[in-house]
Formats: C-alpha cells, structure tokens, sequence
C-alpha cells in the first residue's frame, strides 16, 4: 500500500547516490541492486562505497541472469562462495555469520538463485521492522528525559515547600532585629541632637538676649514716653523675638546636625546592606537552581546590596 517503485536512471546521467539522496528524507526506503555480471564492476563498487559511506542502507542484492543463460549456483554454499560474495563481503554489506548470505535483521541480503526472488518480502519487513526500532527507541529517549525533567521539577518543588518556611521565618527574623536596631539609632540620634541643640542655646542665651533687646520691630510703633502697648502687639513682639532665636538658633545648629545626619543616614545604609547581604548569603547557601539551569555568575549574588550601597554612597556625597 502507498509505494512507489523508483528506478535510478543510468549512471552516466546521474548517480545512484543522487537518487537515493532525493528520496530518503521523505519515505522510508527499501534499496534493491541488480545485477547481470558474475561479479561488481570497479564502478560499481565506488558506487556502492558512496551509497554506504552516506547513507548506511541494508541493501537487498539480486543476481540476474543474462538471456538464454542461467545461473550457476554453488554446489556446496556454506563452503564455496562465489565472486560477487566475496566482493559484497570485502564492501562489508554481508554478514560473515551468515554464509548463505541470506542476511540477518538489519543487513544487507544476496539472492543468486531467480526461486529466491519471494525473499524480497522478508527483506523489505525487516527493513521497516528496523525503521520501528529506531523510531521507537527515539520516542522511549524522549519520553525519558520528559520524566526525568518531570521527577527533578517534582524534587526541587518539594525541596523549595520544605525550605521556603524557613527562609520566611529567618526573613522574618532579620526584618524584627532590623526594625529594632534602626529604632536604637534613631532614638539615640534623637537624643543626642536635642541635647546638642539644648547646648547650642545655653551658650547663645546671653548673645540672643542681646539680640532681642536692641533688636527693630516690624510693623509695630512703641512710644517713647513709656506708655502701655495693646496685647495685640506685645503678641506680634513676642513672635518676631521668637523668630530672630529660631533664625539663630538654626545657623548656629546646622553644621552640627548636617554632620550627625550624614552618620544617621550611613548607619541606616550600613545597617540595611548588612541585613540584605546576610539574607542574600542564606539564600545562596541553602537555596540550589533546578537541574539543567546555571547558576549565577560571581558578583551578581548579591546585587541588591551592591546598588544599596552606591545609593548609600551617593546619598552622602550629595548631602
């Protein structure tokens, strides 16, 4: 059913190699040679080289008599072999464990005798018989490695369920003594600049006073004969006298908190990227990529920490 007899044109015009290169990609081929002379011609035996050499094809050899002659078949052939034997065995298509040379599955087959003519049919079921093999062993490789890819995902998923709690309970815990250590700082900043501003103002408190005793209203008439000011404008006094000590005050001040900001903020980084990288050195230690999947390359581990710290830097350099 479905088959198509192809008989190569002469050789002069194109060769066999060339036919069978047409069709072996297409169709599952079953290779016949005739042949009329006691024995392969040179050209025939570079023909059959070029034929083994690039496709490696179990070919089914027919001896046929020339007309008005017939074949002289060995008395004996398990001991006397004959030339285009001998030729076929010395081009490594027959099987020496098969004197007769009535081949064995997967090989090539030599047929001198016209009788033995049905043995094609033999022939040709081992060769797709073969063709089943070989798809069949192709087919059970890549249901294998399907499973294998199936069973290694299934591990490492059950392997990252049994991790994953972990890893959230350490993350967890890091965030906890995170949250608490960047409090301390910040409680013990806190202190420290109001102690240093309270300072700063007990040393300024004669100067300020000065200040405000010499010190011009605006928008405000006091009379000079002693008279009493309204309270709307012993209000407005008292506010502008509260300004001028703010004004002050925060001059005198600003170096000092510019410099413990800046230690503020390099805590904060330094305390961020020593918790980050921690995290990040427990996830390389406990946490392996699925088989088949590279790791990442030294350096990138720990790219969170890395960019933490240029923002870090940079944040103090542009203060």
């Amino acid at each position: 059913q479905e088959v198509d007899i192809v008989v190569a044109p002469c050789r002069g015009f194109q060769s066999a190699e060339a036919t069978l290169a047409e069709f072996v990609n297409q169709v599952l081929p079953v290779v016949t040679f005739a042949i009329s002379e006691p024995q392969l011609s040179p050209s025939d035996q570079a023909e059959l080289r070029e034929i083994k050499e690039k496709f490696s094809l179990p070919i089914f050899f027919l001896r046929i008599p020339e007309a008005g002659s017939e074949l002289s078949s060995p008395k004996n052939p398990t001991k006397d072999k004959s030339p285009l034997h001998l030729q076929l065995l010395d081009l490594e298509y027959l099987s020496p464990s098969s004197p007769c040379g009535c081949g064995v599955p997967g090989s090539s087959m030599l047929v001198e005798q016209l009788e033995k003519l049905r043995l094609l049919s033999s022939f040709s079921r081992q060769v797709l018989q073969q063709h089943l093999v070989e798809a069949a062993t192709r087919l059970s490789e890549v249901h294998g490695r399907c499973l294998n890819i199936f069973i290694n995902q299934a591990f490492d998923m059950q392997r990252d369920l049994q991790i994953t709690p972990k890893r959230l309970e350490y993350t967890r815990r890091k965030e906890n003594e995170l949250y608490e250590s960047l409090m301390g700082i910040a409680n013990r900043k806190q202190e420290e600049m109001k102690e240093m501003i309270v300072e700063t103002l007990g040393n300024m408190k004669e100067e300020l006073l000065e200040d405000a005793a010499s010190m011009e209203f605006r928008d405000i008439i006091i009379p000079e004969t002693g008279e009493p000011v309204s309270s709307r404008d012993i209000k407005r006094c008292i506010q502008q006298i509260q300004e001028l000590i703010i004004s002050r005050l925060n001059q005198a001040v600003a170096n000092k908190l510019i410099s413990s900001v800046d230690y503020l903020r390099e805590s904060f980084v330094g305390t961020l990227e020593r918790c980050l990288k921690s995290l990040e050195e427990s996830w390389e230690g406990s946490v392996h990529p699925p088989r088949g999947l590279e790791r990442p390359r030294e350096g990138s581990m720990h790219i969170t920490s890395n960019y933490l710290k240029q923002v870090g830097i940079w944040g103090l350099g542009t203060a």
